[in-house]
């Protein structure tokens, strides 16, 4: 237990984080064992932005239950795709093919074409929003097998140009990127 001087001298945010916790486990409606979703959350497979360029976006993301040949599934095959990204998609899975997802709601559609199609290690496409006034950039993902049996995605975003508008539209896309790929996560954590 700690003493009242090493308390105080804990950060100021750790302090809050502690009392709210506190409070909401001693809530007459609290979760009777929070550590299962502390430990949850700790258990999260790693993602993690690594480079944030003016006119590049890298992250990396594990996934620990899924080869690098099913993941790959997981980006072009509709019925997997739809899982965890656009409601609705089409698209053609060979180089020179084409792509069409779509956000009815909302009225969003992005475009593109497949550049690089190696099932299981290189997966390569142009982005293009019909929303969005920035010129067409480039995704390339790379799968690498980790020893587990699962992947490591290696996921860049290129080709922004070096003005504030493109700016904007790629700390957006940092945002959306690291959303769905989240998302992409707990999809492959279900059996």
């Amino acid at each position: 237990m700690l003493t009242a001087d090493q308390w105080c001298s804990l950060p100021t945010k750790l302090n809050r984080l502690f009392r709210l916790y506190s409070v909401r486990r001693n809530a007459p409606s609290a979760n009777p064992s929070p550590g299962r979703d502390l430990d949850k959350a700790m258990s999260r497979p790693n993602l993690e932005l690594v480079e944030t360029a003016r006119d590049r976006i890298t992250i990396v993301a594990d996934f620990p239950h899924l080869s690098p040949a099913l993941l790959f599934d997981y980006w072009t095959s509709i019925d997997l795709l739809k899982k965890w990204w656009p409601p609705a998609a089409e698209l053609q899975p060979k180089v020179g093919g084409t792509y069409h997802f779509s956000w009815p709601k909302q009225d969003w559609h992005l475009r593109g074409k497949f550049t690089m199609f190696d099932k299981g290690k290189t997966l390569g496409f142009t982005w293009k929003w019909d929303h969005e006034s920035i010129d067409v950039t480039m995704v390339t993902l790379l799968f690498h097998s980790m020893p587990n049996g699962g992947t490591k995605l290696t996921l860049l975003h290129e080709g922004y140009a070096k003005n504030s508008e493109a700016k904007k539209t790629r700390d957006e896309h940092v945002e959306g990127w690291t959303f769905f790929l989240r998302k992409l996560q707990e999809q492959g954590q279900e059996p």
